[in-house]
């Protein structure tokens, strides 16, 4: 379900980038629950790992993740192709979500890596 990801920055989990597997509040806990092994709260989600319901708002499946995710003040980097999606709802409430420092949605992994570990 996710890796320790060990950098000299710090550590952090990372989703399995292939199942498609987020697709629900629970899934989300039971990551969060990986935490203790990582020694940290932060979390690299790359779009594969997301189940297709999160990319469509009417679903409700973003705003379950993201605001289990705040709650619980996971930093959390998502790794996707904004422009790939065909939502334009949906990218407007992600360009919302980059605002803030709680989640932030990265086109690449370096990038989201960067982010997470506050590397300048």
């Amino acid at each position: 379900m996710a890796q320790v990801i060990q950098t000299s920055q710090g550590n952090y989990l990372l989703s399995d980038p292939e199942n498609g597997n987020l697709s629900s509040e629970r899934d989300i806990l039971d990551l969060m629950g990986l935490f203790g092994d990582v020694g940290s709260n932060l979390l690299l989600i790359s779009d594969g790992a997301l189940h297709p319901d999160f990319f469509d708002l009417s679903t409700g499946l973003a705003g379950e993740i993201s605001l289990k995710l705040s709650t619980y003040r996971v930093k959390t980097a998502i790794v996707v192709d904004l422009e790939s999606i065909p939502s334009l709802r949906f990218r407007e409430w992600a360009g919302e979500c980059n605002k803030g420092r709680e989640i932030r949605f990265c086109a690449n992994l370096q990038d989201a890596e960067e982010w997470l570990l506050d590397i300048v």
